[in-house]
């Protein structure tokens, strides 16, 4: 018996099939949204999945699309997460729990189950969200700022003179400084920095506030590049909205029946 995860953020989704909730990574694939009732029927052409739980967090027609692909594959519902007040041992201080991204409610609830303290959990994706966990797991609240490819999206919109830049790896290519010698670089760098220095600072505040003990956890798209750059310590987990996402359906469906 298996599951299918499903991670629907805001520029691509990550699919896994696991066959064990105790598994100690886990594998996924990455789809664009272009082509993506083809490729759903592709990627689940030979499995055979009791439950596919959906994370979306992207246009409500994605849904539908999965939907759709899914039962005409595999005649099965696939099930829409929401967030809920108190439940997988989280709660929140929000005052409409709906509200709240579901991305980030999955993303704690996975943190939550793998550190028992206080915990800063950043999302490096098209969004940049940081939330802080009680240690008893009260969400306390969060900020969201945009992220790298964004920022890079709006400086080329609103700068007429500025070129529009892709969200790619390229290092700035002065090798004696972190100071670009090309247009492109400097927006690169600069947006890099400018998202690091902001994550640094409310880091800084957080453990102020709530203690230096504090966990912290990245993930996300541009996790990498934020933790190269910072000086804070970070836990990172690459797919932490599917882990959030199989803790879920390890509490609502049997486990022993993996």
């Amino acid at each position: 018996m298996s599951y299918v995860l499903i991670d629907a953020g805001n520029s691509c989704l990550k699919i896994s099939v696991i066959d064990s909730f105790e598994q100690c990574e886990l594998d996924y694939a990455v789809l664009d949204y272009p082509h993506l009732y083809d490729d759903l029927l592709v990627f689940l052409r030979d499995e055979n999945p009791s439950q596919i739980l959906v994370s979306n967090v992207n246009n409500p027609v994605i849904f539908h699309i999965i939907s759709d692909a899914v039962y005409k594959l595999l005649r099965i519902e696939a099930i829409l997460l929401s967030v809920e007040q108190d439940i997988y041992g989280l709660s929140t201080r929000y005052s409409n729990p709906r509200m709240l991204g579901c991305d980030r409610w999955l993303a704690m609830i996975a943190a939550r189950n793998e550190f028992e303290q206080t915990l800063c959990v950043v999302d490096c994706g098209t969004a940049v969200t940081i939330d802080v966990v009680s240690a008893s797991g009260m969400h306390l609240g969060g900020l969201i700022t945009p992220g790298v490819m964004a920022a890079r999206k709006s400086l080329g919109l609103q700068a007429s003179n500025l070129p529009l830049v892709d969200n790619i790896d390229e290092n700035i290519n002065n090798e004696s400084s972190f100071l670009a010698i090309n247009t492109q670089d400097a927006i690169l760098g600069g947006t890099l920095y400018q998202l690091t220095a902001y994550i640094e600072r409310i880091v800084s505040e957080i453990k102020l506030e709530f203690g230096e003990n504090i966990e912290c956890i990245i993930t996300g798209g541009d996790a990498h590049k934020i933790q190269a750059l910072t000086y804070h310590h970070f836990h990172h987990r690459e797919a932490l909205v599917l882990d959030g996402l199989r803790v879920v359906a390890r509490e609502m469906f049997n486990k022993d029946s993996l």
